[in-house]
């Protein structure tokens, strides 16, 4: 017959294994957060490097020293680039979030690393993640947040190199109608010597923007692109401190 006594010493020992379990079951958690996290700020570095890119192949196209094609290529690169990582990041959301689908459930290749090295010590690659076992979604918006500013971001900088291009041609386009002008000028001056009375042709009104319009709308597009990234990098030092926090 089973004593009372062992009966309680069972059940203390039961309590306390549960206990352990669900402090492992913790610390295994903030460990996937973290690395999610962290995985996020390194798809976020990939990110600058690719609007690096973009960016300088734009001030190589506009200074005649990359072709439209060699151009185009580039875009096309960074275009993929920013679709791979974005693949990326919304898994990294999804699996803090704990959202189900029926997509399959690996996410970047440092998050998985993670969890291969918490799982096992072989070289093998790590089993499919359940998206389900993090369900955090006060981290996952963290990342929403900088994905939606970062398509702020994006679309304001295609929008700055359009304007900029506009403003180019509208100097381009100045400086052919002054020289026109300037032709025209002279025509006007050996007519009016033969014929002082004659009258002098109407001007067709300006349909376009000036150059300074052009500008103005570039300074404000600058601007507003200076307080996206302003705010991101806002929203990155707070998953930081969120990172911070885990790991203490």
């Amino acid at each position: 017959m089973v004593s009372t006594k062992s009966v309680s010493a069972a059940s203390a020992a039961a309590q306390a294994a549960n206990e352990a379990a669900s402090a492992l079951d913790t610390e295994t958690r903030n460990e996937e957060i973290v690395s999610s996290l962290r995985g996020f700020l390194k798809h976020q570095t990939e990110r600058v490097a690719l609007y690096k890119e973009f960016n300088d192949a734009f001030k190589e196209y506009m200074s005649k020293r990359m072709t439209q094609e060699e151009y185009a290529t580039i875009c096309r690169i960074v275009t993929e680039g920013f679709v791979e990582l974005s693949v990326e990041i919304l898994a990294l959301e999804a699996y803090l979030a704990g959202t189900n689908n029926n997509s399959t459930d690996t996410v970047s290749a440092s998050s998985s690393a993670s969890w291969s090295s918490a799982t096992s010590s072989s070289s093998e690659p790590a089993p499919p993640r359940t998206r389900s076992l993090i369900n955090s979604p006060e981290h996952a918006q963290l990342i929403r947040e900088v994905q939606l500013l970062e398509k702020q971001k994006l679309a304001l900088t295609v929008q700055g190199q359009k304007w900029s291009m506009e403003k180019v041609a509208q100097e381009v386009q100045d400086q052919k109608d002054q020289e026109a002008e300037q032709h025209l000028d002279r025509v006007i001056d050996m007519e009016q010597e033969e014929s002082p009375a004659s009258s002098e042709p109407s001007t067709q009104p300006q349909l376009k923007l000036s150059v300074a319009e052009w500008q103005s709308k570039m300074d404000e597009n600058r601007d507003s692109l200076n307080q996206i990234v302003e705010d991101i990098n806002e929203k990155l030092a707070d998953i930081q401190e969120a990172i911070a926090v885990l790991v203490l």
